[in-house]
């Protein structure tokens, strides 16, 4: 399966289907199913801070991960922790218009608005649309690469779990 690596608290946002969208640099051409991978790179606390306050100013409590990483702890880190497809590579500048002529036609479910909290949509980036999340309970560890990389889950079948709200 291929895997991207995202920082936290990205990578677990994804997880938490808070964020459906992930912004790139660059294009793939690659569609089907995905890991998504938490680095191990610490959440910077302004980036933590503007997740808290996007998802408590729409009366969204914190995920026990996030909270976690505000004490500075994150379980997550160096592991991976979702499971999606990826299914399409869209310029991340359209992507709203292009979204609605993909033959599955896609809206987030928090909204454009929302998902453009926990993206670089500016032009000349690409807005790669996951869909079917699932979560990784627990976290599989794993290293993480730049760019697509191949990861091999240690289990047929993953545990799955809800990300505990």
């Amino acid at each position: 399966m291929k895997a991207l690596t995202l920082h936290e608290p990205w990578a677990t946002l994804v997880a938490c289907g808070f964020k459906e969208v992930e912004t790139r640099s660059w294009y793939t051409d690659y569609r089907g199913p995905l890991a998504i991978h938490a680095s191990l790179r610490k959440c910077v606390p302004t980036e933590l801070s503007h997740v808290t306050f996007a998802l408590a100013s729409r009366g969204i409590f914190l995920p026990y991960q996030v909270k976690a990483f505000q004490r500075g702890l994150g379980a997550n880190f160096g592991a991976v922790v979702a499971t999606c497809n990826l299914v399409a590579c869209l310029p991340a500048a359209l992507v709203e218009y292009k979204a609605k002529q993909l033959k599955v036609w896609f809206e987030p479910r928090h909204g454009w608005e929302f998902e453009r909290l926990f993206g670089n949509y500016e032009s000349g980036r690409w807005a790669w649309i996951l869909r079917d999340v699932v979560p990784v309970k627990p976290p599989s560890r794993a290293r993480g690469m730049q760019k697509l990389w191949d990861w091999q889950p240690e289990t047929a079948s993953d545990v799955l779990g809800d990300c505990g709200t």
